[in-house]
């Protein structure tokens, strides 16, 4: 499963506009949004990252089974992989009975999130904007929110089953297509006055049409010739689920975690700080999750390469490319966040922004805590793709030191945003930080330094290649 050009090249094309679709649009936003609406922003964001733990690990895990079915596995196991001694095909029947279980168990998730978020959320909602009153029109702009999560939730395995298959330039195009409907109505809404209730609105649309792209790319018609041929059982469907479930809840628990240490402290913010300041740290929140997804993006567009790889036994291939991977990922990020820091600022200021950055001691702080949290966390995804996960206590205790952290940082001192960028770091770097990167490099035998020097040669290899 050898990704192309082409996949590559949607891969970053796709993500830019899927992290991104909310930066493309923010120049607007910052200018003709209050700061209370792009307060209440961040905390929309924020708040469907929360009910995303929904998911509890079935978005990957669903992914990364259907790229085993693909490559030849005959038999799914709740630890470990079933390596091949040579190649096999499809199992049809076990693809069907895949698809089967995504449905049943996305549909039922969808679900038990609108509920929460027009229960529990809207209690959240009416706190933080003095009962509907500091925000025009809050309640709908709630409502339309709400909607929207629950119909991305519920077409989600879509971008599994097209990962799964490797038809990775396919998932990014849905994903382009859904986000440019999402820009554009936004950029429409907006100069219209709708305010943030026409962002809200753009967002409730734009699921349809990656579902409907999605479908279209996926189910070709030989391939539904070959599932519509299979009558899964009830008890197929559930023998399957409590397999991909036995990773999915600790994998769960582990996102549960990782919300907790990146995205709860805005969460809390809320309740202690002005939507001005909740802007401000949103707005840093971002720029640098943009900047990190963007100098991701090779990886996790061959996540499905390193699962196969896995499968085969073809480890040290799966080093070299993971190594490569990685290096451009702190080629990338590095740049970004110079951009962030002394390019961003200015930008704003010429845009007329009612919105501004953090300073530049709390911006340069976060620099290094984002470059290594997401160093430890592809070093953990890597781990992950041994159909293991051995994290999660340490994800659970991180998460919830740093909320109490942040808790008393918000509630005992005068802090604010450097309080919450502070607790982040010093958790993080007590354990996660390294030991991931540790065990990866164990399992390989090599140094940390010693894949930093793999990850450089590979990729002065693949530019004399690009050269030829």
């Amino acid at each position: 499963m050898l990704l192309s050009k082409k996949d590559v090249f949607w891969g970053y094309f796709a993500q830019i506009f899927s992290i991104a679709s909310g930066v493309i649009t923010l120049p607007l936003i910052l200018r003709m949004l209050t700061k209370e609406e792009i307060g209440l922003n961040y905390l929309l964001i924020t708040f469907g990252s929360l009910v995303s733990l929904f998911d509890f690990g079935f978005a990957s895990q669903f992914g990364r089974n259907i790229s085993y079915v693909f490559g030849g596995a005959q038999n799914l196991k709740k630890e470990g992989l079933e390596v091949l001694d040579s190649p096999t095909e499809i199992n049809y029947r076990l693809l069907s009975t895949m698809i089967k279980t995504a449905q049943y168990v996305y549909r039922r998730i969808a679900l038990v999130v609108l509920t929460t978020m027009l229960s529990l959320g809207t209690w959240y909602i009416y706190e933080v904007t003095d009962g509907f009153k500091s925000v025009d029109n809050a309640f709908i702009i709630w409502l339309f929110f709400s909607f929207s999560i629950f119909f991305d939730i519920f077409y989600s395995y879509y971008t599994s089953l097209l990962v799964g298959k490797g038809m990775i330039m396919e998932s990014r195009k849905a994903i382009v297509y859904s986000k440019l409907v999402y820009i554009l109505l936004a950029f429409v809404f907006l100069y219209m006055g709708f305010g943030l209730v026409g962002v809200v609105i753009a967002n409730f649309v734009a699921p349809f049409f990656n579902r409907i792209i999605s479908y279209r790319f996926f189910f070709t018609n030989d391939l539904r010739g070959k599932l519509d041929s299979y009558i899964i059982t009830k008890e197929e469907k559930i023998k399957l689920f409590n397999i991909v479930w036995h990773n999915s809840r600790r994998l769960g628990l582990v996102f549960i975690g990782s919300y907790a240490i990146n995205k709860f402290s805005l969460f809390l913010a809320g309740l202690y700080l002005p939507l001005s300041d909740i802007a401000s740290y949103g707005l840093m929140l971002q720029l640098f999750g943009l900047v990190s997804a963007v100098a991701g993006t090779f990886f996790s567009i061959n996540q499905s390469r390193f699962s196969v790889l896995r499968v085969n036994g073809k480890l040290d291939e799966l080093l070299k490319e993971f190594a490569y991977s990685m290096n451009l990922y702190y080629v990338l990020f590095i740049l970004g966040a110079f951009f962030i820091i002394f390019i961003c600022p200015w930008f704003l200021t010429v845009i007329g922004a009612n919105a501004k950055l953090p300073s530049l001691l709390i911006m340069g702080v976060f620099t290094v805590i984002v470059l290594l949290e997401g160093n430890h966390s592809n070093f953990s995804t890597l781990i992950v793709i041994k159909n293991e996960i051995p994290f999660v206590k340490p994800s659970l205790i991180a998460g919830g030191a740093i909320i109490l952290g942040d808790y008393f940082s918000l509630a005992y001192t005068g802090w604010g945003i450097l309080g919450l960028v502070l607790v982040q770091g010093l958790v993080q770097i007590a354990y996660a930080n390294w030991k991931w990167p540790y065990v990866v490099c164990k399992e390989f035998r090599i140094s940390f330094f010693m894949f930093i020097v793999i990850g450089a040669q590979e990729s002065l290899i693949k530019l004399r290649r690009q050269q030829l």
